[in-house]
């Protein structure tokens, strides 16, 4: 790999690669989530939504810093022309997260039984979360490997690797699933709290699996191509620092970022714990209230808790994808601000945080919007005909997640923007007052059979309000970057609504006159939807120039736009 070639991926270009793959993921994790959802039904996904939540928090807790650390301390020295350093960190790196990934999965698998039965109260649940265990050590190891080539600029390996492991998933957890549901059938097995758990444990492998084939690309990658230097350029490069300086050097790095993982992930252990013990005691003292409000829960489901648990887990592939497209825009911004913070390169800071908040509000805007008034439409093209329950018991929850959807897909990158200028500690402290309120809004709502699983909803939303409109205010305060409010914000709300109205009205006049059904009404809502949306930022001009410029061939592109009179 030559010089250039390392240095030719730019912040949008390298957060392309990464917004493609995570595109292609989502899809795949859709096709892997509706049918696992449709063979083990709300009681199966309450298991699973059990494991997954558990296991969040300790992968999150054991990966806490390192990526970023990686990425950050690898593009510095590269910069510098250290690529003995370079070669050192990622050895170090690589130790580091198996000792950390040892630990998470030896934890998770300590706390895996006083979790389920006295937490969640679901001792069902304890196999599927055994199941899951051993992909913290893999993911750990796994983002070594992805930690490197993101701080060499090179995006390509992580992109394959994550459509790598979700394919492996889907493989996996379908036929796994598929065999678990075979096997309960052939051996009579009808209990619920034996059959669910048994094909909640199958599912939840084809995490583990996926993981596992992702992490074996990864090493076949670097084993074939090495660390894509020249035998020159590390003879003339200077001598790589000690181990334990450069292990040093990674931990000071990371504490700070650590810090505010370990503030969310224990909130999200003591949410997930206090939404499923209130929904409990909401069931207990008004489960006639909450069966009047839900007519569609099937027949015969006597662990209405779990099944409400899991009617809030349904929502979230579809409430997760755009933020996790907006995520990449702070992996790849994280490099280049940092770069332009060192050296006080005032036009490019403004440029970058600009880019990455308006191109966020570009994309969150028009989807949660459509989102919202499309709730049932979409939820019954899901799983209306498996699980005709769904449409209805979600809608609502989608709806909610829909209007505050641009909260989720700004709170990652800006968080990312902060800890690229040093100012680690600002998302620490405000996602943990924030986190304070969700969990008080948890305990008082989500207790009451009026709100129950809507009351979740609720204090996420208020959680993220919070959470990044403290973090705004310190960007702006800490960079004094007077940013384009109409270009960032006012554009895409304008944009959005117009796409929102052409995606009801369409929805509604076919439903009205027609006879196509929902699945031809709902593609032609969210088809109209998108050509207004695209008509209406061409003629409020809501791209600009700069943001254009950022892309592969951005000179050429920004050319023709101009030439057309639709940049900002």
């Amino acid at each position: 790999m030559s010089n250039n070639q390392r240095k030719n991926q730019t912040l949008l270009s390298g957060a392309l690669i990464l917004v493609a793959s995570t595109i292609i993921v989502k899809l795949i994790s859709a096709i892997y989530k509706i049918p696992i959802t449709n063979y083990i039904g709300g009681i199966g996904m309450g298991y699973y939504t059990t494991a997954y939540k558990i296991y969040l928090p300790i992968w999150s807790i054991s990966m806490a810093g390192l990526p970023i650390a990686v990425s950050k301390l690898i593009s510095e020295n590269m910069a510098l022309g250290k690529y003995n350093n370079v070669k050192s960190i990622f050895k170090v790196s690589l130790r580091a997260f198996i000792v950390t990934g040892t630990a998470g999965t030896l934890l998770l698998a300590a706390v895996a039984y006083p979790y389920v039965k006295y937490v969640a109260r679901a001792p069902e649940a304890l196999p599927v979360i055994l199941c899951i265990a051993p992909a913290i050590l893999i993911c750990c190891v796994m983002s070594a490997y992805r930690g490197y080539y993101e701080g060499m600029r090179n995006m390509f390996p992580t992109a394959i690797s994550q459509i790598t492991e979700s394919l492996v998933k889907l493989v996996f957890g379908l036929g796994l699933t598929y065999l678990a549901i075979r096997y309960c059938q052939a051996n009579g097995i009808t209990k619920p709290e034996v059959r669910y758990p048994i094909e909640a444990s199958a599912a939840i492998l084809g995490v583990t699996f996926g993981t596992l084939g992702s992490q074996i690309y990864l090493w076949i990658k670097m084993k074939k191509d090495g660390f894509g230097f020249t035998e020159e350029e590390l003879f003339l490069a200077p001598k790589a620092d000690s181990n334990k300086q450069i292990l040093r050097t990674l931990i000071n790095l990371a504490i700070p970022i650590v810090l505010t993982s370990l503030i969310s992930n224990v909130a999200t252990l003591i949410d997930a714990a206090t939404v499923q013990n209130r929904l409990a005691v909401a069931v207990a003292n008004g489960e006639n209230i909450i069966r009047e409000m839900y007519p569609f829960i099937p027949k015969g489901t006597d662990k209405l808790n779990v099944y409400l648990y899991g009617c809030f887990d349904v929502d979230e592939t579809l409430r997760n994808m755009v933020p996790q497209i907006t995520l990449t825009l702070g992996v790849s911004s994280l490099p280049a601000l940092a770069q332009y913070w060192a050296v006080n390169d005032k036009k490019n800071i403004r440029i970058s945080i600009e880019s990455v908040l308006r191109i966020c509000m570009l994309i969150s805007m028009p989807a949660g919007i459509g989102m919202a008034v499309l709730s049932q439409p979409i939820l019954t093209l899901l799983y209306g005909r498996s699980q005709p329950d769904i449409p209805f018991m979600c809608k609502d929850i989608l709806a909610i997640f829909g209007i505050s959807l641009f909260l989720y897909a700004l709170s990652s990158p800006v968080t990312t923007l902060l800890q690229a200028i040093g100012k680690a500690k600002v998302p620490a402290i405000s996602f943990g007052i924030a986190c304070a309120v969700k969990i008080v809004l948890n305990y008082v709502l989500v207790g009451m059979p009026e709100f129950n699983i809507k009351g979740a909803a609720i204090s996420t939303v208020a959680c993220y309000a919070i959470s990044v409109a403290v973090n705004l205010f310190y960007l702006f305060k800490y960079t004094k970057v007077k940013f384009n409010f109409v270009s960032v914000a006012v554009k895409p709300v304008i944009a959005s609504l117009f796409s929102g109205a052409a995606a009801w009205g369409t929805h509604y006049l076919l439903l009205k006159f027609a006879h196509f059904g929902n699945t031809v009404n709902t593609i032609a809502a969210i088809l109209a939807a998108v050509i207004v949306y695209a008509a209406v930022l061409l003629l409020i001009k809501a791209l600009s120039k700069e943001d254009v410029l950022m892309l592969p061939a951005g000179e050429k592109i920004a050319k023709v736009l101009e030439k057309i009179h639709v940049l900002g």
